[in-house]
């Protein structure tokens, strides 16, 4: 009973991480992809639309995978644009 919880509250961690991943990726500007050398904006948001769906079918299996790709976008991705969308303001 105790497992099904905490298998619950990781799941609904994941998702709330892919939720502010999402959003994040909304908020940053669609040019600063391709200037990264990373995949479309579009894309992007695809993918981690495509993470929050896993998470919800396939609960904490598959919400693993998720919770992988969504790291990647804020380490490698948001790092980036961040990075260029910055020296672009000063």
């Amino acid at each position: 009973m105790l497992l099904s919880w905490v298998q619950t509250g990781v799941v609904y961690l994941i998702l709330g991480y892919t939720v502010w991943a999402f959003i994040d990726c909304l908020l940053r500007p669609a040019n600063a992809f391709p200037a990264v050398d990373r995949q479309t904006k579009t894309a992007w948001l695809i993918f981690i639309a495509l993470a929050g769906v896993f998470v919800l079918v396939g609960g904490l299996f598959l919400g693993v995978f998720s919770a992988v790709l969504v790291s990647y976008y804020f380490v490698d991705v948001r790092a980036k644009v961040l990075a260029i969308t910055r020296n672009r303001a000063r």
